[in-house]
């Protein structure tokens, strides 16, 4: 298997992070590749025409897109599921999923902003816009805030991509101070983030 990735990138750190967790890293080929907003990756189409990433191609060919279902993929073949699921079996799944999809719903309104700043210029950008983002991403930090037991019951692909998310608010949004607001989502911030799956992925430029 190859996967195609970036390193700035929050979503394919996700698949990184799950190769990792299920011991699956040394099986697949990595392969970066730089693209933007205004520049669809030249390598990526072939498995996916929408040139995003992370892509994920199989030895037959076909190609995985998407985090979440490359991320899904990568739990069911892993041949120690039975020690660690990134997707849990029974009810625990859909909280698992709900933090996830939360999680992503940050990181799209994060990656957004980011786009807003460096490809459009300040003259035409819309704050009320901006505001919008704004609030999602306010609004989702203080859902995690006040339901961190959720994050502290269990370590799965929904408590990973909530970290994964602070990381990258950390990583472009300085502006953000949202520790202050959040105390319980630091302290378990800073105790997951050590990890080896997400220690050794940090985005970089």
């Amino acid at each position: 298997m190859r996967l195609y990735y970036s390193r700035p990138s929050p979503f394919a750190r996700k698949a990184l992070v799950a190769l990792i967790e299920t011991n699956q890293i040394n099986d697949v080929e990595l392969e970066e590749v730089k693209i933007g907003p205004l520049a669809p990756g030249e390598i990526v189409p072939a498995a996916n025409p929408l040139g995003k990433i992370p892509t994920l191609l199989l030895p037959d060919g076909a190609s995985i897109i998407d985090s979440k279902f490359i991320c899904r993929y990568i739990d069911e073949m892993n041949p120690n599921n039975i020690r660690m699921r990134l997707y849990p079996e029974g009810d625990d799944i859909w909280q698992a999923l709900r933090l996830e999809a939360l999680a992503d719903g940050l990181l799209e309104a994060a990656v957004l902003l980011v786009y807003e700043i460096r490809v459009r210029a300040e003259e035409l950008r819309v704050q009320e816009w901006v505001d919008a983002q704004l609030i999602k991403i306010t609004r989702t930090l203080a859902y995690f805030e006040n339901n961190i037991i959720q994050l502290e019951k269990n370590i799965n692909m929904g408590s990973l991509t909530v970290a994964i998310a602070l990381d990258y608010l950390d990583f472009r949004h300085k502006n953000i101070i949202w520790r202050k607001n959040n105390p319980k989502l630091f302290t378990w911030h800073e105790t997951i983030k050590a990890r080896k799956s997400l220690s050794s992925t940090m985005p970089i430029d």
